[in-house]
Parts: C-alpha cells; structure tokens; sequence
C-alpha cells in the first residue's frame, strides 16, 4: 500500500488513518478480531480481491496491527493475529459501529449486536466522557494544542477556538 499523502499531517486522526489503511483493512482488522486467521477466511468473509487482502494483510502486519504466524510447512501456510495495538482498536471499531447502526442501519436493524461475554448484556454506547466523568456533547467540545502540536497545528486552533468563543463555526 502507498502511503496516503496525509500521513506527516501533524494530527492523531491522520496519522491513524495512515496506520489504519483504508476500508479494506478496518474490516479485516475487524475479522481479525472476531477470530478470522486464516487468508483463506478473511476471503471468505470478505469476498475481497486476492491481491487487495495480501496488500492489507502485509500493511497490517507491518503497522505491528497482526502477526503473522507460520502454521504451514517452511512457510506454506500462514495465520494472522491481532497485536495488543490491534486489541486496542476495537473501541473505535465499536463506536463506528454504534454510529452506523444509528445512522446508517437505523435502530432495530442492527447487523450485529455486541455483548459482553461474563454478563451477557449488550454493550452500553460508546460517549465522549470528561476526566470527571461528564457526558460532552459535540457541541461542548474543543481542541487545545498537546505537547506534540506543531506551530501551525497551535495557530490553527488558537484561531478556531476564537472563533467558536465568538459564535462562528
């Protein structure tokens, strides 16, 4: 995979972006995780083009997304395994999920719903919480520069948070 021209922007959703891929590997990530290991599995579930799923399955592997484990005979056949950093993902992979069941599926026609395993309830949806525990709208939301800000990032939301205190969007 080509690295996407947004990948040295000085932002954490870009750089993830780059990381993530694209569509494809959000879903095989999400197979992944769901205990899909094997490409022939993944080309099941996917029905995805031979050469895109190895291009994702390399990319993954080399993002340290999977590992891959070699279960054939001097490198036959391989397995693929959800890393901790992968194990990670899967709370941003539950809030596009709960978003598109809201938005896209619509309520009562969830594809899939997720439980947890020890209780057997449904999970609870994923809300932007503050340090004390606060539920924050988008509306209540807003950016300050980290300590990984770059000077223009900094410029950029000194103006943007003026112009919100201001009313403008």
């Amino acid at each position: 995979m080509r690295a996407p021209s947004y990948a040295g922007l000085n932002c954490s959703i870009a750089r993830a972006l780059a990381v993530l891929g694209d569509s494809w590997a959000l879903l095989v990530l999400r197979d992944a995780l769901g205990g899909v290991r094997s490409f022939e599995g993944f080309m099941r579930s996917l029905g995805i083009a031979r050469n895109t799923l190895t291009d994702r399955l390399r990319h993954l592997v080399e993002e340290g997304m999977l590992t891959q484990v070699d279960v054939g005979k001097r490198g036959t056949r391989f397995e693929y395994v959800p890393t901790q950093k992968a194990k990670e993902f899967q709370v941003p992979l539950m809030a596009i999920m709960q978003w598109g069941d809201r938005w896209v599926s619509g309520p009562g026609n969830e594809p899939a719903v997720a439980f947890d395993r020890k209780s057997d309830l449904a999970i609870a949806p994923i809300t932007m919480r503050s340090s004390s525990g606060r539920a924050v709208s988008p509306d209540e939301l807003m950016y300050k520069p980290g300590r990984g800000a770059s000077k223009t990032t900094r410029d950029y939301l000194l103006a943007k948070n003026k112009r919100a205190s201001a009313g403008e969007t």
